[in-house]
């Protein structure tokens, strides 16, 4: 699928660790301009009302996903919510929570039960009284959440995902194995008040109409009020809490203790771009780069604007020009350091941007921030006034507008270049396996060759790197993981098996330095962990982005588009997700090297390879 090239934008791809002729969203995308025109008043919340919803949170999620009534799965769960909230907020003590919570929700699941316990309760025995059907849910990641998603949906459908969620209906021997003899989830929704979720039904109750439901329907949140901006917050963090992957990713950002925060913040929000930013903040306690929210639009695909021009870069503790635009080079010079915009230091708009940034460490935070600041001003103004400061310490200021800045797909460098006499790069992104071909015989003849993985490669590189190896290589194995009960309790992955790549010819023996850094994730981890376990050449630079497996999505009340990765990798090596790859050698740019315009990871590898060919440096 193609955009429009006069928009002068293309679509980027889903995360897949093999070969689709698909593009599609890419979740870095979403982090994009958030119109300012919906605002609202200003909300708080007490302790006691932040504890109250958070319980709602654990409730809903639970029999959204779990309770097996064929109408409870037909809910408009935004309305549910939003109709929920008011009396939820003023419940003052835990039983009166109990009793709210009771009168809300039973009506919609009616086999649920709440109680005041003082320790939790254990599941009690499951002892079908017939052969059955019994009636329990069974989600594949998650397939559903994707109204006003039809273009995400044949996507997935069309690249061979399973990500479905459906109520099954098994027999009662089949069902006690399946659920361990135990029929009921408990979950604690406070430390007195106690839900226990059936998460079997026999037919009748899977069949039994619901006595109430909301009377008017909400058919899109908003910011507007906020019933609606906690909702977006309570559906957000549900979907992570269910069904994110990688456990012990989840645990370490202590999600569960998360919520509060993001609900105070919800609250306080008065604009759409708020409400998100509380959003953002949220899932920016995950290291995964495949996690993000924004608007949706009516496909669910966002366009790709063309990259800056100016581009700017963390170097040294500070926000330094790395690339200027021709026609603003007599304005400022390559390594000028940005000190303000719109007279405001630089570095108080980076400490609020990153706060949304997910990422490996606090540094990687801030340099994703300082790469996203100028998307970030341009969606509050078409002109800015930029002041930078030069290497003799002079400052001046300047004003642009955007437009001026922008740059485009065209006119790039070719994706293979003689870096020095013998010495070849290829740009993985953008190398095709005819371009490899084309340049075998020189590749062949050449003294080292260095890859760049800095960018997410094309998937072409799986071909090539049969070429780099005399022996096969194993790819990494997804998981897709099973799930019939709430928080990944007793989930089951089901496992594809994994693919070799045999070895090919002609061989390509030159001695390689792979290049990787913040950048290198999802697909460009697979490939840097076949590099790094098959020892096909030395990875120089920084830590790769730490997050691999493919992507899902969802719509949040119709309004937002979520993201997160939905499979996880088995990975032969030991987990990266959520720290990394390190390279073998760590290269980080100086201020130096970049007013000289030089590439400090092609520097270090071309002195590499000329060390290992007997070449003077």
């Amino acid at each position: 699928m193609k955009c429009n090239p006069e928009q002068g934008a293309s679509l980027l791809r889903l995360d897949f660790p093999k070969p689709i002729p698909v593009h599609f969203l890419h979740s870095a995308l979403l982090l994009a301009a958030v119109p300012l025109t919906v605002s609202a008043e200003p909300d708080s919340l007490t302790a006691r009302e932040t504890r109250n919803l958070s319980a709602l949170a654990r409730l809903a999620g639970d029999v959204k996903y779990f309770y097996p009534n064929r109408h409870t799965a037909r809910l408009s769960w935004e309305t549910v919510l939003v109709h929920s909230i008011p009396a939820v907020r003023r419940a003052r003590t835990d039983a009166a929570l109990a009793h709210t919570l009771d009168s809300l929700l039973r009506p919609l699941a009616p086999e649920i039960r709440f109680s005041i316990v003082k320790a939790p309760t254990s599941p009690t025995p499951f002892l079908p009284t017939s052969t059955g059907p019994y009636y329990f849910w069974e989600h594949h990641s998650l397939g559903l959440d994707k109204t006003g998603l039809p273009v995400v949906r044949l996507m997935l459908k069309l690249a061979g995902i399973p990500y479905t969620s459906s109520i099954q209906a098994t027999s009662g021997p089949v069902a006690d194995s399946l659920f361990s003899g135990a029929h009921q989830y408990f979950e604690a929704l406070t430390d007195s008040v106690q839900l226990a979720l059936p998460l079997l039904l026999t037919g009748a109750q899977h069949q039994q109409r619901l006595s109430g439901r909301p009377k008017r329907r909400v058919r899109r949140l908003s910011a507007a009020t906020p019933e609606q901006r906690l909702a977006t917050v309570l559906l957000t963090w549900n979907i992570i809490r269910h069904f994110y992957p990688y456990r012990a990713v989840l645990e370490r950002a202590r999600w569960e203790s998360a919520l509060p925060a993001a609900l105070q913040q919800a609250a306080q929000a008065s604009t759409e771009a708020e409400l998100l930013a509380a959003c953002r903040t949220l899932l920016a306690r995950l290291p995964d780069r495949h996690v993000a929210i924004g608007p949706k639009t009516r496909t669910g695909l966002r366009i790709v604007n063309p990259p800056w021009a100016l581009q700017l870069a963390w170097i040294e503790e500070q926000v330094v020009v790395r690339q200027v635009p021709a026609a603003l080079q007599a304005a400022v010079a390559q390594g000028s350091v940005l000190t303000h915009v719109h007279n405001r230091p630089v570095g108080l708009l980076l400490d609020s941007l990153q706060t949304h940034m997910p990422a490996t460490s606090a540094a990687v935070a801030r340099q994703l921030a300082t790469e996203q600041l100028l998307t970030t001003i341009a969606a509050t103004a078409p002109v800015a006034t930029f002041t930078f400061r030069d290497s003799l310490g002079r400052s001046a200021s300047t004003q642009w507008i955007f437009r001026q800045l922008r740059g485009n797909f065209y006119n790039q460098a070719p994706p293979v270049q003689e870096l020095a006499p013998g010495l070849v790069y290829l740009d993985a992104a953008r190398l095709r396996y005819t371009d490899f071909q084309r340049a075998l015989p020189q590749l062949q003849a050449a003294r080292g060759v260095v890859v760049d993985l800095r960018q997410r490669p094309h998937y072409d590189l799986l071909r090539i790197l049969p070429h780099f190896t005399q022996t096969p290589l194993l790819m990494d194995s997804l998981a897709m993981p099973v799930l019939r009960q709430p928080a990944f309790q007793h989930a089951d992955f089901a496992g594809e098996k994994s693919s070799w790549k045999s070895p090919q010819l002609p061989l390509v023996a030159a001695p390689k330095v792979f290049l990787i850094g913040q950048h290198t994730y999802s697909y460009g981890e697979t490939i840097t962990e076949l590099v790094r376990r098959y020892q096909l050449g030395q990875l120089l630079g920084q830590t790769t982005g730490g997050a691999n497996g493919e992507m899902n999505f969802a719509a949040i009340g119709r309004a937002y588009l979520l993201s997160w990765t939905g499979r996880r990798v088995i990975s032969r090596s030991g987990s990266y997700q959520g720290r990394g790859i390190a390279p073998e050698e760590a290269v980080r740019p100086t201020l130096r090297q970049v007013a000289a315009g030089h590439d400090a990871e092609v520097q270090r590898a071309v002195e590499l390879l000329l060390q290992k060919s007997g070449g003077a440096p």
